[in-house]
């Protein structure tokens, strides 16, 4: 996750709108059976008999008693059947769900807006069940599940108004990773599986028709993609476009062990003709409704505001990503400032090591030193884990609980490295019960590891992996909340973790220092520039030569950046920054309510102890918890 949210990621991972519409989940259940209710074939005398007493005792005034009213759920049972319900309905449409859970994968994801409608209707469904509950019918963990849980329903209804200025072809918003991921680990272990995988193509193509009534419904309401990012989308599409038998879509012989072997030829020359008939059309007309008279009609300029609806679409996202109530006009300023004050520490650390020249010609000297340039992929992993042995034994210090998972690095996909300016954590799963930073290791004259030690604190040790691996395993929290990622408290933690190694004495040298405080200047422009993009009206090339002002990032890196902020992810990026800075005003606020008794790994846990929530949300619970004594 560490620039990449996996969510979106469809980190997205968690997007707004994505679809979670469940066939399982069923709001109102059928009515029992009555006991005395005749069963098929009773005989009619016996019916005749009962209608005739209802006939004689009516006159008297005896008429029969009514059944007993059900007893009304306390609000604990009526809140536990909602996430029940709510938990059931996310499983059920959720494809990274599935595929954490080791479920089986049947049904891609549906991208139409009648789906999204769908989804708001199930939300609002559930939120006027949520909202009969009084509070204080709750316990404090009840109540703050309901606080969560009607802060996210809340959230899905409102994104039914901001579908269409938000492109889902992007490359972190298109919806093929988690796909993908499907495709790869399905498991073949009878002859129907076989046609199961075969449905799942047909859906792909599918999906990709479905893409692009959305593009070509978008492009009718004057909402097209900037000219700038047309090129990137191309090199997915094209790139998924193989021979059959080089495609990501073909299945490996010794993945069918076990089947009858008169199965297997027909089984891949089904796939063959799948993947070329249906999959390649498909992946062919989309690429071709990018063609030049799409291009002609696209706009120059980037970001959100430019668009019919796109600037009440911003406010909603900065709100979404941030979960707090800023604005882009604060949230801009606050970036100024902070690229200010950075700028200074980081002259004095020059200063330090005994460098007169600008901060240009020190950055230009740290891309070309060999010290910080790895000679192959594998050296970049051994940096990284490098720095998580540093910091293994302080960890007891400063955390009451650690995750039980193990933890690592591995490099990304190569064929994903050209569209991703970094690489993600990637969390343990039913089948992969290690969690991972996936790193680039492309291009490695173009990526100095200065910042190797923030980078990997803040996505392993005690960043990512530390919270999404203890919320995992926290079996007190329902399940809904156990799979529950709010953008600014998973980054907000991470990046706050990572400058936690400041007081760990991590950073004594001072390049890791100085890497560190690169990797929070590189947040705090984020700021700066997604704020200018979508909100002032800030061009592109404004942007990037901002941001050449003052990170380190390679031109390529800046230029994927860029597109990401304003046209794949507008708002995400404000997360990382908005939720560090927030972590750390509450534990300052608790330092000063609780003087002698605060105990920093107390105050680690109550953030991680019960998962990810709005930082609206953690904040009244940090400050329930310092009124308590902060025990």
């Amino acid at each position: 996750m560490e620039n990449e949210d996996k969510s979106a990621a469809g980190w997205s991972r968690r997007q707004p709108l994505k679809a979670t519409a469940s066939s399982m989940v069923r709001l109102a259940g059928a009515a029992p059976r009555a006991r005395n209710a005749a069963a098929p074939g009773a005989p009619a005398r016996s019916i005749a008999v009962i209608a005739l007493a209802i006939l004689l005792l009516s006159p008297l005034g005896l008429e029969p008693a009514a059944p007993a009213a059900a007893p009304q759920p306390s609000g604990a049972e009526a809140l536990e059947r909602i996430l029940d319900d709510y938990w059931n309905h996310q499983l059920e449409q959720s494809l990274d769900l599935r595929l954490r859970h080791g479920l089986a994968v049947e049904r891609l994801p549906d991208v139409s807006f009648e789906q999204q409608r769908r989804e708001a209707d199930f939300a609002q469904a559930l939120l006027d069940r949520l909202e009969a509950i009084r509070a204080a019918e709750l316990e404090p963990e009840q109540r703050l599940s309901a606080q969560i849980l009607g802060w996210e329903l809340r959230q899905t209804v409102e994104a039914l108004q901001h579908f269409w200025p938000l492109f889902q072809i992007t490359p972190y918003s298109l919806p093929l990773r988690p796909v993908h991921q499907a495709l790869a680990t399905h498991r073949f272990q009878a002859p129907a599986d076989l046609q199961r995988y075969l449905n799942l193509l047909r859906q792909y193509a599918a999906l990709i028709r479905g893409l692009q009534t959305n593009l070509e419904i978008q492009q009718a309401k004057g909402i097209l993609l900037p000219q700038d990012a047309i090129d990137p989308v191309l090199r997915i599409l094209r790139s998924l476009i193989q021979p059959p038998e080089q495609s990501l879509f073909r299945v490996a012989r010794e993945r069918l062990d076990g089947l009858e072997p008169e199965r297997v030829d027909p089984f891949f020359q089904a796939i063959a003709t799948i993947v070329t008939d249906q999959i390649h059309p498909s992946l062919e007309r989309l690429a071709a409704a990018l063609g030049p008279t799409y291009r002609a009609k696209a706009p120059h300029q980037v970001g959100l505001g430019q668009y019919p609806g796109g600037p009440e679409a911003y406010r909603f996202l900065v709100g979404y990503h941030t979960t707090l109530d800023g604005t882009p006009e604060a949230i801009h300023q606050r970036g100024l400032e902070a690229v200010e004050k950075l700028s200074r520490q980081m002259a004095q650390i020059r200063s330090r090591l005994g460098f007169e020249g600008s901060q240009e010609s020190f950055h230009r000297q740290l891309r070309r030193d060999p010290r910080f340039l790895a000679g192959s992929a594998e050296q970049v992993g051994e940096r990284l884990m490098a720095a998580v042995r540093r910091i293994e034994p302080k960890v007891g210090d400063f955390f009451l609980q650690t995750p039980g998972a193990p933890y690592g690095v591995k490099r990304l996909d190569p064929a994903l490295e050209g569209s991703l300016t970094y690489g993600y954590y990637e969390w343990p799963t039913a089948t992969e019960p290690r969690g991972h930073y996936l790193y680039n290791g492309s291009k490695l004259d173009q990526r100095p590891l200065v910042n190797a030690a923030a980078l990997i604190y803040h996505e392993l040790v005690p960043g990512h992996h530390f919270q999404v691996a203890l919320q995992g395993e926290n079996l007190a929290l329902p399940a809904a909340r156990r799979e529950s990622f709010h953008t600014a408290f998973v980054e907000g933690w991470a990046e706050y973790a990572s400058s936690l190694g400041v007081e760990m004495g991590l950073y004594e040298d001072p390049y890791d220092l100085y890497g560190r405080l690169l990797m929070d200047m590189f947040l705090s422009v984020r700021l700066v520039v997604d704020t200018g993009m979508n909100h002032l009206g800030w061009s592109r090339e404004r942007a990037m030569e901002f941001m050449h002002q003052n990170v380190l990032e390679s031109d390529t890196q800046i230029e994927t950046e860029s597109l990401r902020y304003s046209t794949d992810m507008p708002g995400q990026a404000l997360a990382y920054k908005v939720g560090s800075a927030k972590i750390w005003e509450l534990r300052q606020r608790a330092e000063r309510a609780l003087g002698a008794r605060f105990d920093l790994r107390r105050f680690h846990h109550q953030v991680l102890g019960r998962g990810s929530m709005p930082l609206s949300i953690l904040e009244r619970h940090i400050e329930r918890w310092t009124e308590a004594g902060g025990c």
